[in-house]
């Protein structure tokens, strides 16, 4: 009786534990659609133990600095993501003490880490806050830092490169703003080799700039080594170092999916298979695979039915899908897709979900075992509670495994850039958000835009409804 009673109170005691994705997204949604950046913003913050808590911190500041970039308020939005910053190092210097209870319970009892992308988009961000605030030795830190998470990341798996091509080209900008061409030049080659390895195909005025800074640099036999055709002419970029100023702009368009849960069930066999069957919510259709299980102690050669729920992409619907950009009534330019956040994603989901499987059904196996053992080492002759007993034994391990939903909510589905030459001087600006069939969903008047001699101007227009 005393061991059922424990196991009863462990099992509510780690159900309490669950994740907090399935409401976070619902809370926030709705505030972020009437209260605008800043709304959502002061919801977070009276609400963050509730729908983050201690295993999310990551994630909440992913979350406040990206609000706050999109609100303009470059220095908090600085604050918050220094504090993720430290968080995803901390966690990779420290031992993984919360592993051991991932096992018995779910991967959200485990600290947040930052998925890869988001982990990269978190540098760009941070690049353009200090862009922002005037600050280009702060933005050539992060730059460097940038350098070193993508050289990491690329370093962990050649098969799973995570690269990001519109961070190095930004990057690259950074170093000619400084005057560091020779690192330029490098930045430009890594951005199109990631580019051709990448989710979005190399955009054309992307590869006219990054052609014209390695030629005027001497190092047009590099541009050899890529895809992309030659080009015998560079007007636009050609214009920008003539004239000495241009306005880049950057377009947040949409917003990125959240994650919800697919159910798979099959069979486990203890050092043997791992037989699993899944059925396609949207289309009905069935899919089955095997994959290698490990051994587990306890389960001697016996095979376990499983169940159990892995994350799936959810796509948001979306409003903004591109960009237009006037200025001065004359100049009409139509921005390129660099970054596609909902790609990067589902390549994150891919290079994660066998090792997420395996690691997801031994877990089930475990408690199943675990389970057994404890029914049968508590049973006390009484038919009837001996019933009541084992039923909330099963019940409660079973509602123990929770997919980890966590992402970040607030990131775009896509990001255009475009980078326009123009006089030093004041320029009146219009950026036109369309729809995905060409209609206009918002305007963005900026007025008159002032450009210093010599000076890249960046705006950033955020519209991810």
């Amino acid at each position: 009786m005393k061991r059922f009673i424990l196991l009863a109170i462990s099992a509510l005691l780690l159900c309490s534990c669950a994740n907090k994705s399935m409401t976070r997204y619902e809370t926030l949604a709705p505030v972020l659609k009437k209260e605008g950046f800043e709304g959502t913003i002061k919801k977070i913050e009276e609400e963050k133990d509730d729908i983050y808590g201690s295993n999310s911190t990551y994630l909440y500041h992913f979350d406040q600095g990206t609000l706050y970039h999109y609100a303009g308020k470059n220095k908090e939005s600085i604050k918050h993501f220094e504090q993720a910053e430290q968080i995803y190092d901390d966690l990779f210097t420290k031992s993984v003490t919360n592993e051991a209870a991932a096992i018995v319970t779910n991967d959200n009892v485990r600290p947040y880490r930052a998925r890869p992308f988001e982990l990269l988009l978190m540098y760009q961000y941070q690049i353009l806050n200090y862009l922002a605030i005037g600050d280009l030795d702060g933005a050539l830190v992060e730059v460097r830092r940038a350098q070193i998470a993508m050289e990491a990341l690329y370093q962990k798996d050649k098969d799973k490169v995570n690269d990001n091509g519109w961070l190095r080209y930004l990057s690259a900008l950074v170093y000619e703003m400084a005057g560091e061409d020779d690192d330029a030049a490098i930045s430009y080659l890594k951005a199109a080799k990631a580019f051709e390895e990448g989710n979005v195909k190399m955009p054309p005025e992307v590869w006219e700039f990054i052609t014209e800074s390695l030629t005027r640099m001497d190092r047009a036999d590099d541009l050899k080594n890529f895809k992309s055709a030659k080009l015998s002419q560079t007007p636009k970029a050609t214009a920008a170092r003539e004239k000495g100023q241009e306005i880049i702009l950057i377009g947040y368009a949409g917003h990125s999916p959240i994650l919800g849960e697919m159910y798979l069930s099959g069979t486990f066999v203890s050092a043997g298979a791992l037989n699993l069957t899944h059925k396609d919510g949207k289309t009905g259709k069935i899919t089955s695979f095997t994959l290698i299980a490990p051994p587990v102690a306890g389960a001697g050669g016996n095979t376990f039915h499983v169940g159990f729920s892995l994350p799936q992409r959810m796509d948001l619907p979306q409003r903004t899908s591109l960009f237009a950009v006037n200025v001065d009534g004359q100049m009409k330019v139509s921005p390129e897709k660099v970054v596609a956040v909902d790609a990067e994603l589902d390549k994150n989901m891919k290079d994660e979900n066998a090792t997420t499987m395996v690691r997801t059904a031994t877990r089930v196996v475990i408690r199943t075992v675990a389970a057994q053992k404890a029914k049968s080492a508590t049973n006390t002759g009484n038919g009837l509670f001996d019933l009541v007993k084992n039923i909330a034994v099963d019940v409660g391990q079973s509602q123990l495994e929770q997919a980890d939903l966590r992402v970040g909510l607030f990131m775009p589905n896509s990001i255009y850039v475009t980078r326009i030459p123009v006089d030093a001087g004041k320029h009146q600006v219009t950026i036109t958000a369309l729809g995905s069939m060409g209609q206009v969903v918002g305007d963005y008047r900026l007025g008159q835009v002032s450009v210093a001699k010599g000076q890249k101007k960046f705006i950033l227009v955020p519209s991810i409804d």
